[in-house]
C-alpha cells in the first residue's frame, strides 16, 4: 500500500510560507503534494514537490522505507541558494509531520550539476547513482538525527 505524503499547511517550516498549489477538495490519501515556499522576508518563490516513495519510480533504487519521501525543487534562475536555504527548513519539517519516515531523498539527473550542488547545499548526502527508465540519476538522502547518528560500524554492533 503506498503511503500518504505528509500536508505540510499543517506543519512550519521555519521562516518560509507554504502554498499548496493542489485542489484542497482532493483526497486526503494523496502520494504527491506540490507546493510554492515563498521565504517571509521576500517575495521570491521556490516550487518543490513531495511524492511518497513506494509509489514512485525511485522505489527501484534503494531499499525504501514504506513512510520514505522524495522531493523535487526547482529553484529560479539566481535562487539556488534561497532553494538550499529551503531544503535546510524543509526536512526537518518534513521528518516532524511524518515522524516514520526513515530518509529524504532527490534524484537529481546525472548531468544536472547545479540541482547536485543545490541539494549538497541544502544538506542533502550523495548516495549512489542509479538508472532508471527516463535514464542515470543520482540519489542523495538525508535520514533524521536519530539515525544519521547511529554506528554501522561492525565493532559498535552488539554481538
Amino acid at each position: 500500500m503506498t503511503m500518504p505524503v505528509p500536508d505540510l499547511e499543517e506543519t512550519s517550516v521555519p521562516g518560509w510560507r507554504l502554498r499548496s498549489l493542489l485542489d484542497s477538495s482532493r483526497p486526503a490519501r494523496r502520494t504527491t503534494r506540490v507546493y510554492v515556499a515563498s521565504p517571509v522576508e521576500g517575495a521570491a518563490e521556490i516550487e518543490f514537490s513531495l511524492h511518497s516513495v513506494p509509489g514512485h519510480p525511485l522505489r527501484a533504487c534503494y531499499p525504501f522505507g514504506a513512510h520514505d519521501l522524495a522531493v523535487s525543487v526547482v529553484a529560479p534562475a539566481g535562487g539556488e541558494g534561497l532553494a538550499a536555504r529551503l531544503l535546510r527548513g524543509l526536512v526537518p519539517a518534513l521528518f516532524t509531520a511524518e515522524p516514520r519516515c526513515r530518509r529524504v531523498i532527490a534524484a537529481p539527473d546525472e548531468d544536472d550539476t547545479a540541482k547536485q550542488l543545490l541539494l549538497e547545499e541544502g544538506g542533502f548526502l550523495r548516495v549512489t547513482e542509479a538508472d532508471l527508465p527516463g535514464g542515470t540519476v543520482v540519489l542523495y538522502a538525508v535520514e533524521p538525527p536519530s539515525l544519521a547518528g547511529v554506528s554501522t560500524a561492525l565493532d559498535d554492533m552488539p554481538h
